[in-house]
């Protein structure tokens, strides 16, 4: 069993080739590869079903498609950019959105890896969470996706925008990786509820950290961005590697 695991691609139709770089590196990973996690933040926002009427992402819909044609299973958690996912895009790629948007676990050997966006490991304080969880109740989302297109524009941008300023901050001490810190007390809440790796975006920085809780060794990952390049962590029969810059 091969795993892939990336976040922060964020395409965007103002940067094409950071569109090629992704549907070539899952054309390439696909003959070696059984499933595929995307942590968050693939596209810059999306708006809703009505995104995939659009050009914008058009190219990376259709290789996450041919992908799960092909019998490989792609899961998509939900990052601090990605809104409305659950209705028609699976439907149009067959990528599985998570239920919980925060995080899911899987086995991997012995071992329960934690796999989340990493955005709720900053902390739970600030405008920026209010923000971002009055967004993503259902009451908005019903209105939102009614509004016409150039509203809905407007309102991603602007959120966009609003995450931009890191208008949210942790309320406990930080672990500082990247343009974001994550909250120690709410890493250590995850290993002691059981989790012995986590991986997660958001920090833009890949790095593997290794901690000691209660005894025992647990381990993050975290995923860089592709702003750059390919960036991404390999699972093989119980063995990680991290990949790109």
């Amino acid at each position: 069993m091969r795993r892939v695991f990336l976040s922060d691609v964020h395409l965007t139709p103002r940067e094409p080739e950071r569109s090629v770089r992704f549907v070539r590196f899952l054309e390439r990973e696909a003959a070696s590869t059984d499933e595929f996690f995307i942590l968050g933040d693939l596209f810059d926002y999306w708006i809703g079903p009505k995104h995939l009427g659009r050009p914008d992402y058009r190219e990376a819909l259709e290789a996450l498609g041919r992908l799960t044609r092909g019998g490989r299973r792609v899961v998509f958690l939900l990052g601090n950019r990605d809104f409305y996912m659950r209705r028609g895009f699976s439907e149009a790629t067959g990528v599985e959105v998570a239920r919980e948007r925060t995080h899911l676990c899987l086995a991997s050997g012995a071992r329960r890896v934690c796999l989340c966006h990493g955005d709720y490991l900053e902390g739970r304080g600030g405008l920026g969470f209010r923000i971002q969880e009055a967004i993503r109740s259902r009451a908005v989302e019903a209105v939102f996706t009614r509004l016409p297109c150039w509203a809905e524009d407007l309102m991603a941008k602007f959120y966009r925008w609003l995450s931009g300023r890191r208008t949210r901050r942790p309320r406990c001490r930080a672990m500082h990786l990247g343009s974001h810190g994550l909250c120690d007390e709410l890493l250590m809440a995850e290993f002691r509820g059981g989790a012995d790796i986590i991986v997660c975006g958001h920090v833009h920085v890949p790095q593997k950290v290794a901690f000691q809780v209660d005894g025992r060794e647990a381990i993050l990952f975290t995923l860089g961005d592709w702003s750059a390049g390919e960036s991404f962590l390999v699972e093989e029969d119980g063995r990680w590697q991290l990949h790109g810059k």
